[in-house]
Formats: C-alpha cells, structure tokens, sequence
C-alpha cells in the first residue's frame, strides 16, 4: 500500500513538472489578460460610399468616408455592440455591418461583375498579430524618436500592426491597436530572432600579396551571401574573391571560392555597431603568366594551380535599417603554388614557385533580405 502511494505521487509530481514546463514554454496558451480578449481579420467595403461614424450609433458623427470595395481592418471584441464593427485601419471609427463584406463575398461579386480581382491601391497592405518582447516601448506620434509619446505598450502586451515590406531593426512598424502610433520593430520584438540573408559586394581597398616582393596589380573584387538570424552571434558566409599581383613582367591571378564561420562579440548603439571575427576554408585556382613578350611566346606560356586554403580576420558592421557597410581585415593563406614543370637538366622551362596568399582590407557594401 505504502509502495502504491509512492507511485502514485512520483505520477502526479511527473505531471505537475511536464504542465509547468508546458505553461513555461507556451504561457499565452494558458494566461490571458482581458485586454488582450480580441481578435482581427479583414472585410471589404460592399457600398459605394459608407460613412466612419465616431461611436456605434446612427446619430455618431461622421469621421471620413469609406468607397466600395475599400480593404478594412476590423478589431472585435467579445463585448462589442451588435450590428457594428470597429474600423482600426485605414480609419479609426466604427461601420455598420450591413455595409460590409467578406473577401469570399466580394471575389463572387469581382467574378459575377467582371471586375479585377487584384485590390485597389488603397488596399495594398498586410497587418500582424504580434507580442510585445521588451519590458516596456513607447509609442511615437510619428516615426520618430523625438515626437510625442502617444501611448506604452508592456511586456507580453498583444498588439496589432501594419506590416512593411521589410521588418527589421530602425524599421518603424504602424501599431493600429491597442494603441495607436508608431513603434521601431525591432524593439518591440527584442529578443525574438528572423532568419535572413546578407547579400554584400566586397572591394579591396588595401591588398598586400603573401610572397615577397609581389606587388598589387589589380585591388580585389568579390562578394558574399551570408545566413544568420537577428539576434544571433554567429552567422556562415559563402563567398569569392578575385585578385592580381605581379613583379617585374611576372603576373600571378587568383580566384578563391570561400566559407567563413562569422562570430559577432560586440554590439554598440543598439546593435547599429557590430564587431566580428571569422575563419574558414577555401578554394583557390591561380595562373601565372610571363607578359615579357606581347606578342606571345611558346616558352612563357600560361601556368595554372589550385588547392585548398584558409582564411582568418575581422572587422565592423554599420547598420543602416537594412543596408549595411563594412570595413574588413582579410587573410588568405595557402601552401606554395608550383607553376609548370620542373625542369630537366639541359632543358628550359618556365618552372616558377610562389605562394597566392595575400593581406586584404575591404569596404563591404551590403543589404539584408528579412524572411
């Protein structure tokens, strides 16, 4: 009997730890403010012109003017009036139901009419249900820091915006509900990471070649894409660079195709600021050429060789919404290239070794795709 109790309560203690681990991890799905008790969808205008009254009631007055076909953004609580629905986009007010209309409604009435399917231009835009991640964020009269503060939005708070094209951080997002105003995207969802792509277009302003005596002929060119998240340290680029050297009439090309392992270990002025360091691996092709002679000549033919290299460095990022710009220490390291054949004794050949490693310092100039 004893033992049966016993497992018993290590039952029911395994269950208590499994529902707080679950409330841990999903809260809202247990816990929910009143305040945060609505919902949001979209209807169409079906009138040809349908006032925005201030109250729910035929004798409110009129705010503005809505037009058929018109794309609305409608707020409905559990407790609202019946036979209205609150307008919390592009308007703020209130719009007798009869007047409006379900996108199924109006893609039947586009189809029995022959009107264009496609929305009008006042229609074109998207909306989001998200929740606040920071402790507290004002809200702005207009996109900007210095405008009044209309309203505070808290921790967890539910809140309903008008999605941009490209949401990231200095992005201002519109909030239309509970407040109503202006907020940076990025701080409303501090802490929260979106997966993205970094497109960047790299120049060589300084290039110092490995071997000695090799000079610059040509300041490397290249590019990269790179995948991380926001909120992430660490990211992965694949890349390549493109660079020339020479000495004396001697001309040494080198194309490497890279992977680099990106480490950001310090952010300033809310992340505008980022510095990194990264390494990885290789691959590199290298020709060299004799252009003593213009005209071309059997002995001073091209000579190629390829292999396998390393790259180390860091730099900073500055941030700018989505652009961004770098500056950037490269190193390329490889074994020593063999140009040619050896050559056999009595024979000539054009037989020449040389190392296609190099020092970089690059100007990245680069834009950021949020997904």
């Amino acid at each position: 009997m004893m033992r049966e109790h016993k497992y018993r309560s290590k039952i029911s203690l395994t269950f208590l730890l499994f529902f707080l681990l679950i409330i841990e991890l999903h809260p809202r799905s247990f816990f929910t403010s009143p305040s945060e008790n609505w919902t949001a969808y979209v209807l169409y205008v079906k009138d040809g012109k349908v006032p925005v009254l201030k109250n729910p009631s035929e004798e409110a007055d009129t705010i503005s003017f809505v037009y058929y076909r018109d794309k609305i953004l409608v707020v409905e609580k559990e407790w609202e009036k019946l036979g209205w629905k609150k307008v919390v986009y592009p308007v703020n007010g209130f719009i007798s139901e009869k007047s409006l209309m379900t996108f199924m409604e109006k893609k039947n009435i586009d189809e029995r009419f022959k009107s264009p399917v496609e929305e009008n231009e006042y229609s074109k835009w998207e909306w989001e249900i998200i929740y606040c991640n920071n402790n507290y964020v004002f809200v702005k009269e207009k996109q900007d820091n210095t405008s009044e503060t209309v309203g505070l939005i808290r921790k967890n708070d539910k809140v309903l915006i008008i999605k941009e094209q490209l949401n990231f951080q200095g992005v201002w997002s519109q909030v239309v509900y509970p407040e109503k105003g202006y907020v940076k995207f990025s701080e409303i969802l501090a802490g929260q990471s979106y997966p993205y792509f970094a497109l960047g277009v790299t120049y060589g302003a300084f290039h110092k070649p490995y071997e000695k005596n090799l000079k610059n002929y040509f300041n490397p060119l290249g590019g990269y894409l790179e995948y991380s998240k926001t909120k992430w340290n660490f990211g992965i680029r694949f890349g390549y660079n493109h660079t020339e050297s020479r000495i004396t009439t001697f001309f040494i090309k080198t194309d490497q195709i890279f992977a680099h392992l990106l480490y950001k270990f310090y952010r300033l002025f809310n992340n505008k600021l980022e510095m990194y360091v990264f390494a990885g691996a290789n691959y590199w092709y290298s020709s060299f050429e004799n252009r003593k002679y213009e005209s071309g000549n059997s002995f001073f033919k091209l000579e190629k060789d390829k292999g396998p290299g390393y790259t180390a460095g860091g730099g900073i990022i500055y941030n700018l919404s989505n652009f961004f710009i770098e500056a950037q220490y490269n190193f390329f390291g490889s074994r020593q290239a063999e140009f040619g054949n050896k050559p056999e004794l009595g024979s000539f050949s054009n037989y020449s070794t040389l190392y296609p490693g190099s020092n970089h310092f690059e100007i990245i100039f680069g834009y950021r795709f949020v997904l």
